[in-house]
């Protein structure tokens, strides 16, 4: 046994969150979401103030929606895994613009009692596999897997801030998390037919277990919460009971000083009951219009560490929440959407069907890429005759030239054989190209994706 160990995956995981400790926390005062509630904060303009501390807390606040429903409500245990053992389609309704290309390992740690420890099994060659966490702020807590490990797993020890106690020698990294509540989530790539099987047996020997069940003692007692319903609290309310835990509250301690006329981040449960009501409904009306309508494209603009998203204003870091909750960071995954077509008009299949031909993203190792549909409606992969719902490297025929092309339209008949096809909504609709493992000339936007170009309905 020893004591607990630096994080040694800086490299890889790129948040720096993971290697400090309690008191080396990241500058928020140094963040560009602080200055602007600054400069309101210094003209006393209340409303601004409002609407700054909604979109702050809109991530929070998704998550700890998301966390009732998915877990609260239906009993499901924390510190335990839910494979996922088919590519997630239209049925699958959790989370909004989830992937249709790997299978998922999903669920929730809990390590306000202890840590928690992780392992994952060696993987068979040119198999993509990743593990991602994230906090209850939406923030990438650690990212890895295959593209930086290859083949090999591990075990690794996912810890609180401010934990000091003996690591297992076979434990290979420490990581340290902000909130106890941890949202994980682990990818295996399935290309279908007999490989589902193979897949699904790599996915079953992932396990996660607390320190004391890893050493085969008995551990202490699991933290006992009473859960806000969202139905009967507010925003405030809910972002305040996630920021009693943890150490997420110190890091924005500055800028939770400036929300104080919302009762936001207080330390009293209670401290709402004073604030001015109206100020609660006006900052949430305007910061959801303002999230709503952000528009950004590029994944590098809304998802990743603290360190990175501190970096932008709260709304643009909320619509990373919005549009892919749950999303990876551009390291290890590069996500673009069209939103519009060629033209600049919003796509709508129930107008236009839609084509584009293209040159294939660069991508490194057992990476790969894919398009997927989904609704503008509900941000979810929408029914089909064919049940397809991506097209990619995998999947699709390339040209003579080695560009690839791809047809798509909301009406389906006759496309069954057509590996080129991708059936749309017969409504608005949006695509996102996932781009696993991309190579540095992605990185520094040296392939630009093409838009789509809209042709008559036949």
């Amino acid at each position: 046994m020893n004591k607990p160990k630096q994080n040694k995956l800086a490299a890889l995981m790129l948040a720096s969150s993971l290697m400090c400790g309690f008191n080396t926390f990241a500058n928020a005062e140094e963040s560009v979401r602080l200055d602007i509630a600054t400069k309101a904060f210094e003209k006393q303009d209340k409303e601004k103030l409002a609407q700054l501390a909604y979109e702050y807390a809109f991530s929070i606040d998704e998550a700890y929606k998301y966390f009732y429903e998915t877990v609260v409500k239906t009993g499901y245990p924390l510190n335990q895994f839910q494979n996922i053992r088919i590519l997630a389609d239209h049925t699958y309704t959790a989370h909004p613009t989830i992937n249709n290309d790997t299978l998922h390992i999903m669920g929730w740690m809990d390590v306000a009692a202890e840590p928690v420890i992780i392992s994952i099994p060696d993987h068979d060659d040119g198999r993509y596999w990743l593990f991602h966490t994230m906090n209850m702020q939406h923030f990438t807590d650690s990212a890895f897997g295959s593209p930086q490990r290859g083949t090999e797993g591990g075990m690794f020890m996912y810890a609180l801030e401010g934990w000091e106690g003996e690591v297992p020698e076979s434990v290979d990294e420490v990581i340290y998390v902000e909130h106890p509540l941890v949202k994980m989530m682990g990818r295996v790539m399935d290309i279908g037919g007999e490989d589902s099987k193979i897949a699904q047996k790599l996915q079953d020997q992932w396990n996660v277990r607390t320190l004391s069940e890893f050493l085969g003692q008995k551990g202490p007692e699991p933290k006992a919460r009473q859960y806000p319903d969202p139905e009967k609290s507010n925003w405030v309310q809910r972002t305040n009971y996630v920021l009693s835990e943890g150490t997420m509250r110190e890091h924005d301690q500055e800028l939770l000083e400036l929300f104080a006329l919302l009762g936001l981040g207080q330390s009293n449960p209670d401290s709402y009951l004073s604030a001015d009501k109206s100020m609660i409904e006006i900052g949430k009306e305007r910061g959801l219009n303002r999230i709503h309508n952000s528009g950004f494209d590029d994944s590098r603009d809304v998802l990743g560490t603290r360190d990175e998203m501190i970096q932008v204003p709260s709304y643009q870091h909320a619509y990373g929440t919005f549009m892919g909750q749950w999303g990876l960071p551009a390291e290890h995954t590069m996500y673009s959407g069209d939103l519009v077509d060629s033209d600049g008009e919003p796509l709508d299949g129930s107008k236009y069907d839609y084509t584009v031909t293209f040159d294939a993203p660069p991508i490194e190792g057992e990476g790969f890429w894919s398009y997927t549909a989904y609704s503008g409606k509900t941000r979810l992969m929408e029914e089909n005759s064919i049940n397809r719902h991506s097209r990619g490297d995998r999947t699709l025929v390339p040209n003579e030239d080695g560009t690839y092309t791809i047809y798509m339209s909301s009406d389906t008949e006759g496309q069954e054989d057509n590996p080129n096809f991708l059936p749309i909504p017969d409504h608005s609709w949006y695509a996102i190209l996932r781009m696993y493992a991309p190579s540095d000339e992605l990185k520094n936007d040296q392939w630009q994706p093409t838009r789509f170009k809209k042709i008559a309905k036949k």
